[in-house]
């Protein structure tokens, strides 16, 4: 039987100061589905909402006035103040590759390679604090990358242990680092700060072109590799399957040997996301290219790009847009797979089902 290969799904950006109407709006269309995937192991395996507060004001005292904010806007319940603190959610596993590369300018450039099932595509320009921040959003309070006004740019990538304790969602800490991070400096010193809940590579590039990648874990101190290429694997990580369906090292091995040579310019280097062994299809099975992203803190700009399209930001022009793409998966999708916002249920996710 012939499988449906096609998932239509829309990209939209948009400019907000602080959370207001629009990011309201986005929150209660998503929120159904994420209250789901909230509660999926029931609410007694959550931590409570004072639990979470408590967390916050200890870790990262000064998102709470914009925390507060969200929360009045989600409507102000228990369930919504919990999953907006993110703390210990649910895990979650995400794919990506990121590299720093000096050439003719700084760029920083990663790919998200994660399920279009549980992805909310939804970019915002805004001004929580002291820096405007342009970045691509996760869990409504949260972010996957970006950069700010002070020219820090950000993005993570899972860092391949099964382990999960108590700690922040990964989203959340990079929100903080954009809003209270001018350089890499002052990012690390953060990072020391926050426990987080699993293991993630946490890459930073500042307007000096100075870098830095951080191995991050629960229940382990940072480890800050100051090297310009990760994937998801980490030093002494040891999980066989998980990295040969991912083919962590032979993307590790790719990007670094690209920045070894060096004879790429930046712009020429960003698009090599665009081709194998850096771009994947696989999006049924969670393990899609759905964005690429570059960063160049210099110029104070980015770039969200794919096949067929690219959008360029800056701080000075930043105009809001859609984009509607449609993901195919040439091994096809589930004949009874649901609607990408409805995935969030208690079921298991279709994610890295290889």
């Amino acid at each position: 039987m012939n499988l449906e290969t096609k998932m239509d799904f829309r990209f939209r950006a948009f400019a907000e100061d602080a959370p207001g109407a629009i990011w309201q709006s986005h929150f209660k269309r998503l929120w159904p589905a994420y209250k789901r995937w909230f509660l999926r192991y029931g609410e007694a395996d959550r931590p409570t909402y004072l639990e979470s507060l408590n967390a916050l004001k200890r870790y990262m005292p000064k998102l709470l006035p914009v925390y507060d904010a969200m929360v009045d806007l989600a409507g102000g319940g228990d369930h919504a103040a919990r999953f907006l603190a993110q703390y210990s959610p649910p895990p979650l596993f995400r794919g990506c590759s990121q590299a720093v590369y000096l050439a003719d300018e700084a760029v920083m450039v990663r790919s998200y390679d994660y399920s279009p099932y549980v992805f909310d595509g939804l970019l915002m320009q805004s001004k929580f604090g002291e820096r405007q921040v342009i970045a691509m959003m996760d869990c409504m309070s949260g972010v996957l990358d970006g950069i700010n006004s002070d020219g820090l740019a950000v993005s993570m990538s899972f860092g391949g242990r099964e382990e999960f304790s108590e700690g922040f969602g990964i989203s959340i800490l990079l929100r903080y680092l954009l809003e209270f991070a001018g350089n890499v400096s002052e990012a690390c010193d953060l990072i020391k700060t926050v426990p987080v809940q699993g293991a993630y590579n946490v890459m930073l590039l500042d307007r000096e072109s100075k870098f830095e990648t951080v191995a991050l874990a629960a229940n382990r101190e940072p480890e800050f590799l100051g090297t310009s290429v990760s994937t998801n694997h980490q030093s002494d990580s040891h999980w066989p399957l998980y990295e040969e369906k991912v083919q962590t090292h032979e993307r590790f091995q790719y990007l670094s040997q690209m920045n070894q040579v060096g004879q790429l310019s930046a712009q020429a280097f960003t698009r090599e996301f665009l081709t194998p062994p850096l771009y994947h299809t696989q999006f049924a099975k969670g393990f899609g290219t759905l964005y690429d992203a570059a960063f160049y803190p210099q110029k104070g700009s980015c770039e969200y790009f794919w096949p067929q399209n690219t959008w360029t930001f800056n701080f000075d022009s930043f105009a809001d847009r859609e984009y509607q793409i449609a993901f195919i998966d040439p091994a096809g999708y589930p004949e009874k797979s649901q609607s990408y916002g409805e995935i969030y249920t208690s079921q298991p996710l279709p994610i890295l089902q290889f």
